[in-house]
């Protein structure tokens, strides 16, 4: 195994992006990128013409990242592991190999380990690549913090109540646990309704004065009834009538990602339906714990809780740079 130390790196691994090490800040974003090339690396200086790169540049915990590898050699297929997971990365039209990974709002962990499986054409032992993502600590002097007053049996649970949402956590966990690998998505992400979002990602939350967990998703403001489209194509993994988010879809996109829509007044789809990026799923409604009209809009990358817009932006032009594969 070889281990390049951080002034090297720029050299060994001819990065897109020029990093000076001068400054103590700069030496910080040449540690994001501690890669490790080990096992099997089949001639000599295939490790200086390897390439990852990712972007956005910088993540926080909640925060989306494409990351791509590019090989020096034609490759047969490639996949990547973070923690349990392991999938498979996707063809770029320019010949690099792409993975949509998402860090967990709950993460602590200073750095997000990826590990890079490169499977050459012409077949022998693959390539190993190790990177290490450095997750930036987003914590805020005066964070956001919604203050809202809901009636006292919404906030106070009794034992029955309890129960209930309970088992609708275990449900829903149980869904957003599966992981499949094939990605039924051509274009990026869209939003599924439009309106103004009143709740952003990451919003601490105060119900009758007691803090809450801080908010999953975004919500977005809307008139009951409007439609709410998907924001990509999929499968309907749950429809359901949940005691907190109401009237909840859940769609499983592939590739490990899932969206969520909660809080309808009414839903158009069925488990297991496919729907096509677009396609209507139910309408805007205020069902469950919910002060007015609006949409709940989360988004989950295997298992891992983030922010639905950064999924969006991270795919916005996807369908111009996959060879829809």
């Amino acid at each position: 195994m070889t281990l390049l130390d951080p002034a090297s790196l720029a050299t060994a691994f001819k990065l897109t992006r020029p990093i000076k090490t001068g400054k103590p800040g700069n030496r910080r974003a040449i540690a994001a990128i501690l890669f490790t090339i080990c096992l099997h690396l089949p001639q000599p200086g295939t490790a200086a013409s390897i390439k990852v790169t990712w972007d956005p540049a910088r993540v926080v915990p909640g925060g989306v990242v494409m990351m791509k590898v590019q090989a020096p050699v034609a490759l047969m297929a490639a996949e990547a592991a973070a923690g349990a997971d392991r999938f498979p990365l996707l063809k770029m039209v320019d010949g690099t190999y792409a993975a949509l990974i998402g860090v967990d709002v709950r993460s602590e962990t200073p750095t997000l380990p990826v590990e890079f499986s490169l499977f050459p054409v012409q077949g022998g032992p693959p390539y190993r690549i190790r990177a290490d993502l450095t997750i930036r600590d987003s914590r805020q002097a005066t964070p956001r913090v919604q203050k809202l007053s809901l009636p006292t049996g919404m906030v106070d649970l009794n034992q029955r109540r309890i129960d209930q949402v309970r088992e609708d956590n275990q449900t829903l966990g149980e869904i957003l646990a599966t992981r499949t690998r094939e990605r039924f998505w051509r274009e990026g992400f869209m939003m599924p309704v439009q309106g103004r979002v009143t709740t952003r990602f990451g919003t601490g939350r105060v119900l009758n004065g007691k803090p809450r967990s801080s908010h999953s998703g975004v919500d977005i403001a809307g008139r009951k009834g409007t439609p709410v489209k998907g924001s990509n194509t999929g499968t309907v993994r749950l429809a359901d009538d949940f005691y907190l988010s109401g009237k909840t879809v859940v769609v499983d996109h592939g590739w490990g990602v899932s969206t969520i829509y909660a809080h309808l007044d009414r839903i158009d789809v069925q488990e297991g339906q496919e729907i096509e990026r677009g396609q209507v799923l139910g309408t805007v409604g205020r069902t469950g714990r919910a002060t007015g009209p609006h949409l709940h809009f989360g988004a989950f990358i295997r298992g891992a809780k983030i922010d639905p817009l950064q999924l969006i932006e991270v795919t916005r032009d996807f369908n111009n740079r996959s060879q829809g594969s």
